[in-house]
């Protein structure tokens, strides 16, 4: 299948609040991957999955040591009445795979979440968003970077993407929420409730009030070590661009810029130093053939030009090559890959700008112009 193509998911249909508890329960069992989570919802109702989890018959899952011998033991200490009750108390809100406010950008992903938790009063609608990444490491000069980034595509009205780690992730959330209103969107490796690391308090605190903080998993969700790769491939599949402002040869940056080129996302660099050991993987990145990130009017002016600043989307680029090659019908994005003669990247970047201006619209694995 094309990463291009829209997946072989069908929409999770939850019934009542009996299958939603537990369909929530069943996200936060041990050790559960999301492919393997896909893999339990194709046995029938959640419901139906988790008493046939808590007897002890979940399939196995290859042939190492299966996580589900201790689902049976974890089962009994868990009420999914009562973790629905929790998840409502807290405003999280649940998206099942589907749901009317689940992420447009993931619904054709090709690794897409069965579920996702949100709170804070950031609605995930089709508008253009970019990840902003790297150490947790950082120097000044990437923190600085990170921060007036955030805060410069914030102003464009573009959404900043990250995983709201110490260094550049803290840096770049804190950049986009220095701006009315605020544009960040924070994917976190645990429960949306577990502040980690427990410095970015406050930051966890703005974003719940003025954006959108994300997860796979349900509240009380630690964020184990396996969680922070599942959690970067969702950075990049939410984002039109991925930035790595600072970062070394290996790391989770590296891992996120992966999983947007998997998906032909552009992938963005800063230079710096050849003497910093902060901008190895960065420098590696633009000499491999990133986009070098010498100035922010590059960025700014491929995702969101416009005439002065503003909050709103931008309005300007309407008569785009991309029109052209869409047509007045809906028409697969490998279609318009093969016939504009851009490249992928080039082609999600101008798509996504377009969808946020309101000049064409994603329909499962198709996009078209909007009249």
């Amino acid at each position: 299948m094309s990463d291009w193509s829209a997946n072989s998911y069908s929409a999770i249909t939850i019934a009542d609040d009996h299958e939603l508890a537990a369909f929530i329960a069943l996200a936060g069992l041990p050790g559960l991957s999301p492919g393997r989570f896909w893999s339990l919802l194709a046995l029938g109702a959640p419901s139906q999955i988790w008493k046939r989890v808590a007897a002890g018959r979940a399939p196995r899952h290859g042939r190492a040591v299966d996580a589900a011998r201790a689902w049976p033991a974890w089962c009994r200490t868990v009420d999914p009445g009562a973790e629905l009750d929790r998840h409502r108390a807290s405003n999280t809100t649940v998206l099942p795979f589907g749901h009317c406010e689940y992420p447009d950008a993931l619904l054709d992903d090709p690794d897409p979440p069965p579920v996702i938790f949100r709170q804070g009063p950031g609605v995930l609608e089709d508008r253009v968003r970019v990840a902003i990444v790297g150490t947790r490491r950082c120097t000044r000069y990437g923190e600085g970077v990170a921060r007036e980034l955030g805060a410069a595509l914030a102003q464009r009205g573009v959404d900043v993407v990250s995983g709201l780690a110490s260094g550049i992730d803290a840096a770049a959330h804190a950049g986009a929420i220095s701006r009315v209103p605020a544009r960040t969107v924070a994917v976190v490796a645990g429960g949306v409730d577990i502040i980690y690391p427990k410095r970015n308090r406050g930051l966890y605190r703005q974003i719940a009030e003025h954006g959108a903080l994300l997860s796979e998993w349900p509240l009380g969700s630690k964020p184990e070590t396996w969680r922070f790769p599942a959690r970067n491939r969702v950075v990049a599949a939410l984002s039109a661009a991925t930035v790595v402002v600072e970062s070394g040869c290996k790391g989770g940056s590296m891992y996120t810029v992966d999983e947007a080129l998997r998906r032909d996302r552009a992938v963005f660099a800063v230079p710096g130093s050849i003497y910093s050991p902060a901008s190895a993987g960065t420098n590696k990145l633009i000499s491999d053939g990133a986009h070098s990130l010498y100035d922010f009017d590059g960025l700014l002016d491929a995702v969101a030009p416009l005439s002065g600043p503003s909050v709103a989307q931008a309005e300007l680029g309407i008569d785009s090559w991309l029109l052209e090659a869409v047509g007045w019908e809906p028409v697969a994005l490998d279609t318009v890959v093969r016939e504009c003669g851009r490249t992928p990247s080039e082609v999600t970047l101008e798509v996504e700008r377009l969808i946020g201006v309101g000049a064409l619209r994603r329909l499962g694995g198709v996009i078209e112009r909007v009249t």
